[in-house]
Parts: structure tokens; sequence; C-alpha cells
């Protein structure tokens, strides 16, 4: 009922911020405001909400198909990075120089180019300037950014937060109004159960307003083994398994209900300390996980985390050496459902091989 009042309160603003939003996007329209195209493939990934709707396993799944053949690039706004301007990564380069979810997308693939810029125009500019270009550049979280014109747009929507149900911000958390998933080309809509059927898919589909079936895609989030973020003698299974084990459960991301119900899992319990997105955790913030995981000396709990998270904690030097022992990361991938892999990889080799 409070949520609800808020909402109510907040509902001229997000009109608003509407309308605002939408007169910026018609000067883009009629070329007022300039989006400039480039020779090169550009695939901007993005979405119209909030926090976490699942992009960065997305972005991760269409360099990997794509550094097969060709030489890539990141590029990203770098948020909650400590640094300004523009930044190519190198061997040296972190959490604080390049941004979390960069620095986690550069750890995974090392022959890829990464580079960060709040004004993306300037970081095409730096990337096209290298002495060995990319040949296909990702445009990172850049839907509402119409400076750079993309080539191939993505819309990624977060199956448990329907953009129909939404409003702008502040009453809701839509970044422009739903119509702007008419820039997309590509609608991918993540963290769909398993078992979606046809018919629902469908119905999503017509919410969405999606008259070609070829241009939207349904995928769900799958959770790997628990990876340690020290390497240890331990198998998490057999660890997890003896007497008085515990788990707390640390998220500093968008959306984190998913992943502390995925812990749930583990049959043992369970702990949850919640975050900001993007969080760099302090001192304070470690002296309660090391509190948490040692309340039972005889049987210290698993601290289980984010692979986002991760990169920030291992690279906090106020990370104790027993704390460090004691946390686990749980890495995830993107699977399409309905066998459409095939036919989305095929959507991303037409276009760069078109351009």
């Amino acid at each position: 009922m409070v949520k609800l009042r808020l909402r109510i309160l907040l509902f001229p603003f997000s009109l608003i911020f509407a309308a605002i939003a939408t007169i910026r996007n018609v000067l883009f329209d009629i070329g007022i405001l300039t989006s400039v195209k480039y020779s090169i493939p550009v695939i901007s990934v993005g979405n119209l909400t909030v926090g976490g709707t699942g992009k960065t396993p997305l972005t991760e799944l269409i360099i990997r198909h794509l550094e097969k053949n060709k030489r890539c690039a990141l590029l990203s706004r770098g948020y909650g990075r400590q640094t300004k301007g523009v930044i190519i990564a190198n061997e040296t380069s972190d959490y604080s120089t390049i941004g979390d979810e960069p620095f986690q997308v550069k750890s995974k693939f090392k022959n890829l180019i990464v580079a960060v810029a709040e004004k993306r125009r300037r970081g095409m500019y730096a990337l096209l300037n290298l002495p060995e270009k990319p040949q296909v550049v990702v445009l990172d979280d850049a839907f509402q950014h119409r400076y750079v014109k993309p080539g191939l747009s993505l819309l990624v929507m977060d199956y448990y937060r329907p953009l129909w149900q939404d409003l702008c911000l502040p009453a809701g958390n839509l970044r422009e109004p739903k119509r702007g998933i008419q820039r997309a080309d590509l609608i991918v809509v993540n963290k769909c159960p398993d078992s979606l059927s046809k018919n629902e898919a469908l119905f999503i589909q017509r919410k969405l307003k999606v008259a070609n079936e070829d241009q939207i895609f349904f995928t769900t989030i799958k959770y790997g083994n628990p990876v340690p973020l020290n390497p240890q003698p331990e198998l998490f299974q057999q660890l997890i398994a003896l007497p008085g084990k515990s788990i707390v459960a640390v998220a500093g991301i968008g959306n984190p209900e998913p992943f502390f119900k995925m812990t749930e899992n583990f049959l043992v319990p369970v702990k949850k300390l919640r975050f900001p997105d993007h969080h760099d955790f302090s001192v304070t913030d470690l002296k309660k996980m090391e509190q948490l995981c040692f309340e039972n000396e005889d049987s210290p709990a698993i601290i289980i985390t984010t692979e986002k998270d991760a990169q920030r904690l291992a690279a906090s030097k106020s990370l104790s050496e027993r704390l460090l022992k004691n946390i686990w990361y749980i890495p995830i991938e993107l699977v399409f459902l309905f066998d459409a892999q095939n036919r989305f990889n095929s959507k991303l080799d037409t276009y760069v091989g078109e351009n």
C-alpha cells in the first residue's frame, strides 16, 4: 500500500520525465541531434529498465561467438569506475579504472579490446585510431546513448519485470517510454523459466507489439558450479556437506532476487546481504561479512557471491586471508530457449558479414 501511494505521488514527475525523454528521441529521429554511423559493424546491447536485466551475459555470448573470426572491442561507460575520460584497458587495469562489468568481460576474453568512455563518440574515435583497430564494436548499455548509431540494436527485457507493467522514472523503472522498443532490431526476453511455453512466449511477443516472430528471443540464466575466489583444495560439494554449514549470500547487483533464490538450492541456512549495484565494498562491509562467516568458529559459513561482486571483493586491499578462503562465486551464462541459439548466431553473422 505504501509503495502504491508513493507511485501515485511520483506519477506526475514520471510524466515529465517521459516527455523529456520523448522530445530527446524525436530530436535524434529528425536529425537535430546527430547520431554518427561508423564504417564497421557496431552492435548495441541495452535495455529500457533501470537495474539488472542480464545484459552482461548476453554481451559475453556475443563476443564469444564473434571473436572466433573477428577482432572485437567492447565499448562501455565503465559505470562505477574511479577514473574519467577515455581509457583503453591494459594488463594493469582493474575494476576501479574501467568498471566492474568491463573488467569481468576483459578477464574472460584476453584478446578483447576494452575501452571505457562517458562519451561514446570519443571512445569510438580512440578505438578506430588504434594501430590494430577492431573489426566489430559491441556497445554496452547503450540503448539510450544515441550519439553513436549502432547497425544492430539489441534490447534486453527481464521476464519478471515486463515493460507493459512499468512506468517511467521515478514512479517506475523505465529510462524512457515503452515505445522506445521500436528502435530495437532484436529483443531478448531474459531470465525466463526453463519451462516457458510457446503460448506464453507468444503472449509476451504480442504484449511487446513485436510483429515479426523472428525478431524476438527468449533466454534463461544457467548458474554454474561455485568457483573459489582463492584456489583451495576443498571441493565445494564436500565443504557444503559438513555438519553445521550455512551460506552468507552477498549481492551488489541490480536485481539480486534470482541469485538469492538460487542459493536456497544448496539446502542449508542462508543469510542474505544486499548492497547497491556496483557497490564498492568498504572495511565495514567486509567486517560484517567476516562476522557472519565466523559466527560458528567450528564450522564457518560459506560466502557465495556473484561473478561481478567477486571482481570487487578480490581487488579489495582490506580483505583478510581467512575471509578470502571462504568466498565462492557463481558464474552464469545465457541459454536460449526453443533451440534458438543458431538462429541468433545467424542474425549476428549476417549483420557482421554484410557490413
